[in-house]
C-alpha cells in the first residue's frame, strides 16, 4: 500500500487532477483542503504521511505558514506552485521541503517528484541523528574566532541572512539612557558593513540636535513585522525612521526584543527593500532561536573589540614536515579549524552510504579532493571513480560522453563508445561543475539518477548501471533554478546530502599549516633548502583574503619558493588589483585605458577600506567624492564583491 497523501490546494480543478493522478498511481488521497485552517483540521483527523502543498491559498495564511507546522509535526511535504521567482524559492527553502513542483506539470513530473522526495526523506531519516549545526552553535563558533568584533558582526549578518533576509539591521540597547543604536548595512558590493549611529546621521544629513528632539520608536515595534503600507504608517510616527527608510529605500521591517545576561533588552530590527519582505514564519523562526540571539548579544555585541589576534603566526622556523597527526590531516586534507572539521564529520557520515552528495563552495576550495575521499572511504573504493568536468564537455557531445554511443550513431561515430556512466559501473561518478550542464542534458541525467539505467546514442535498448553520484558546483543552484537555468527536480534529486566547503578566508587559522605543508612539499620536489616563513611574510598571508582559495595559496607558495634567495621566505608577492586582459607591450609596460586605471584605483581603495564605501574611513571619504558618485562608478565599472576580496 502506497502513502496516504493530503492535498492542500485552493483551485479545485488542479486539486482534483492531482487526486486522480495519485489514485491512478496507487496512492491514497485522504482529503483536499483549500486553506490552512481546513488543512489543520484534516491533518488532525486523517493523519496523512505526505502533504502536497500550494503556496497561495484561501485566507490570510499561506502554504509557507503551514509548512512550519508540518515540520514540527514531522510530516514531509512538497510544494506545488506556479510561482518560482527567487524570493518565493528562498522563503520556501527556509521551510526545508522535500520537493518543489512547478505548475503546469504532467502526471510523470508529479510521480517522479514524489519518488525523489520519498528517497530524500528516507535518506534524511537515516542521517537525522547527525543534524547540521544549530543557529546557536554557529553563533558560538563565530564568537570563538580570533577576529575583530567588526569581522564577527559581518559574519553574523551573513549567517542571519539564511533566517531573515535583510538589507540592514539595527541593534539598540534599551537601558533608559537613550543609548544610540548601531547598524549592519549592505553596501553596493553586497558586503555588510558596521556603522555607528552618528555615521548614519551624517550620511542622511540629520543633525544630532534634530535627532534628539524627535520622538523615539516605541513599543509598537516589539516582536512585530511591518510590510508595505504598515511600514509607511510606522514612518509617519517616527521622523528618524522616515528619513532613514526613505534615504535607503527600505519598505518593510521586522523587529524582535532580546534580553541579555544582565537583564537589559536589546532590540534587533531588520530592514528590507522588498515591500513584502517579512511574514509570521520569519518572526517565529527568530523567536524559536532566542538562545542564539542572546548568545549573539552576550558574546559578540557586548564584547569590547580586542582587535585581530593573528592565528599562529609562524616565525622563521623550519617548515612543518610531519603531517600524520589526525588533528591536522584528514586523508590528505590539511587543517584544524572548526569549519573544516565539520566538513570532515559530514564526509565520515555519508561515505559509507550510497546517498547522492552535492559539494558546494568557491573555486579552489577542494571539492574534487572531498569527492575522492568520499569514494575512498566508501564500500565502492575498489571500483572506479570517474571524474567528469561538465564545463569542459562539448555541447554537441555531452550525451555521447556521459552515456556512450553505438557505431554510426552520428557523423563521425566510427566506433562504439562506452560512456562515463558505464565506466563508473559499480563505483562512483563525480560530476564537477554540474551547474554548467545545459537543460537538455539535465533531463537525461535526471532519468539516469531516477531509473539507474542509460541508453547509448543510436542504441536499441537500455542497460542498468550501479553508480553512486557525487556532484559539485561553485554556482548558487537555487538562483540558477529561479532563473530557469537548472531543473528544479534535478536540484532536489542531487541535494540529498549537501556539503559546503568553507572559503580559505573563513578559516585563516589553517593558513600557517597549509603554507608550511606546501613549502615542505615544493622544497623536497625542487631540492631547495628553504625552511620557513618570516613573521612578516606569514602575516602577509594571513592578511590576504584569498579569492582563489587553497589553489591560489599553493601556487603563491611555489612561486615564492622559486624566487627566494634565503633559507627563509621573507617576501610574499600578494596580488594587487590585477586587471584581467590588460595587454603587455614590449618592455613589460602595461598599457591601460583611463577607465581601467580608474577601476584599478577604486579597487585598491576599496580593499584598503575593506569594502566600506561611505562614512568615516570609507572609500568615498578617501577619494573625496560623494558616496552616490562612487556607487555609480562601481556599477559602471562592473566592480563586484569577488574582486574586492
Amino acid at each position: 500500500m502506497k502513502e496516504n497523501i493530503l492535498i492542500v490546494e485552493d483551485e479545485f480543478i488542479v486539486a482534483n487532477d492531482l487526486r486522480i493522478m495519485l489514485q491512478k498511481a496507487g496512492y491514497t488521497v485522504c482529503g483536499i483542503a483549500p486553506s490552512v485552517a481546513k488543512a489543520l483540521e484534516l491533518l488532525k483527523a486523517k493523519q496523512p504521511e505526505w502533504v502536497l502543498l500550494d503556496i497561495f491559498l484561501q485566507g490570510t495564511k499561506t502554504g509557507i505558514d503551514l509548512a512550519g507546522q508540518l515540520t514540527c509535526m514531522g510530516i514531509p511535504f512538497i510544494y506545488i506552485s506556479a510561482n518560482t521567482n527567487q524570493a518565493i524559492l528562498e522563503a520556501a527553502r527556509a521551510t526545508e521541503p522535500y520537493g518543489f513542483l512547478v505548475k503546469p506539470f504532467r502526471e510523470k513530473d508529479l510521480l517522479v517528484m514524489l519518488d525523489i522526495a520519498m528517497y530524500r526523506h528516507s535518506q534524511s531519516k537515516k542521517f537525522s541523528r547527525y543534524a547540521s549545526l544549530t543557529l546557536l552553535q554557529q553563533v558560538e563558533q563565530i564568537a570563538a574566532k580570533a577576529e575583530s568584533k567588526n569581522e564577527k558582526l559581518k559574519q553574523m549578518a551573513t549567517m542571519l541572512q539564511g533566517v531573515v533576509p535583510f538589507d540592514c539591521m539595527s541593534i539598540a540597547k534599551n537601558d533608559g539612557a537613550n543609548t544610540e543604536p548601531f547598524y549592519l548595512s549592505k553596501n553596493a558590493l553586497n558586503i555588510f558593513q558596521p556603522f555607528a549611529h552618528n555615521e548614519l546621521l551624517e550620511i542622511t544629513g540629520v543633525s544630532q540636535r534634530d535627532y534628539r528632539s524627535w520622538k523615539p520608536i516605541g513599543n509598537e515595534m516589539k516582536d512585530q513585522f511591518f510590510s508595505n503600507f504598515e511600514f509607511r504608517r510606522l514612518k509617519m510616527d517616527s521622523p528618524w525612521l522616515k528619513v532613514f527608510g526613505d534615504h535607503f529605500t527600505y519598505q518593510s521591517a521586522l523587529s524582535i526584543d532580546v534580553a541579555d545576561e544582565d537583564g537589559y533588552t536589546y532590540r534587533l530590527t531588520f530592514f528590507s527593500k522588498e515591500a513584502d519582505g517579512y511574514n509570521n514564519l520569519q518572526l517565529d523562526l527568530l523567536q524559536r532561536n532566542q538562545d542564539a540571539l542572546q548568545s549573539f548579544i552576550n558574546n559578540i555585541v557586548k564584547k569590547k573589540d580586542e582587535g585581530i589576534i593573528a592565528p599562529r603566526v609562524i616565525k622563521a622556523s623550519p617548515a612543518v614536515t610531519n603531517f600524520t597527526s589526525t588533528d591536522i590531516n584528514f586523508n590528505g586534507i590539511i587543517g584544524e579549524s572548526k569549519l573544516l572539521k565539520a566538513v570532515f564529520d559530514k564526509v565520515n557520515i555519508v561515505a559509507a552510504d550510497d546517498a547522492s552528495v552535492i559539494i558546494t563552495g568557491e573555486s579552489g576550495t577542494g571539492k574534487e579532493r572531498i569527492a575522492q575521499i568520499i569514494h575512498k572511504l566508501s564500500p565502492r573504493k575498489s571500483k572506479p571513480l570517474i571524474i567528469v568536468n561538465c564545463a569542459a564537455l562539448p555541447i554537441n557531445l555531452i550525451e555521447s560522453e556521459l552515456f556512450g554511443h553505438e557505431r554510426g550513431a552520428f557523423t563521425g561515430a566510427t566506433d562504439k563508445r562506452t560512456g562515463k556512466f558505464e565506466q563508473a559501473d559499480g563505483g562512483t561518478i563525480f560530476l564537477d561543475e554540474i551547474g554548467e550542464l545545459p537543460l537538455e542534458a539535465q533531463v537525461k541525467l535526471l532519468r539516469v539518477l531516477q531509473e539507474r539505467e542509460i541508453e547509448r546514442l543510436g542504441g536499441n535498448g537500455t542497460r542498468k548501471v550501479n553508480v553512486r553520484v557525487i556532484a559539485a558546483t561553485n554556482r548558487n543552484l537555487e538562483k540558477e533554478v529561479a532563473e530557469g537555468r537548472f531543473r528544479l527536480d534535478l536540484y532536489y534529486r542531487l541535494n540529498v546530502f549537501p556539503i559546503n566547503l568553507p572559503a580559505l578566508r573563513q578559516r585563516k587559522e589553517d593558513i600557517p599549516l597549509l603554507a608550511n605543508y606546501f613549502l615542505d612539499r615544493f622544497a623536497k620536489k625542487t631540492g631547495r633548502v628553504v625552511t620557513g616563513f618570516s613573521e612578516e611574510a606569514m602575516q602577509a598571508l594571513l592578511d590576504y583574503d584569498w579569492p582563489g582559495n587553497i589553489r591560489e595559496l599553493e601556487h603563491l607558495v611555489e612561486r615564492s619558493l622559486l624566487l627566494s634567495t634565503d633559507e627563509i621566505i621573507t617576501q610574499i608577492d600578494i596580488p594587487q588589483g590585477h586587471i584581467a586582459g590588460s595587454g603587455d607591450v614590449e618592455g613589460g609596460f602595461k598599457v591601460r585605458t583611463l577607465e581601467e586605471m580608474e577601476r584599478e584605483h577604486i579597487l585598491n581603495i576599496l580593499k584598503l577600506c575593506k569594502g566600506k564605501i561611505f562614512g568615516t574611513g570609507g572609500a568615498a571619504e578617501m577619494l573625496n567624492i560623494p558616496s552616490t558618485t562612487l556607487n555609480s562608478k562601481i556599477k559602471k565599472l562592473g566592480i563586484k564583491y569577488e574582486y574586492v576580496k
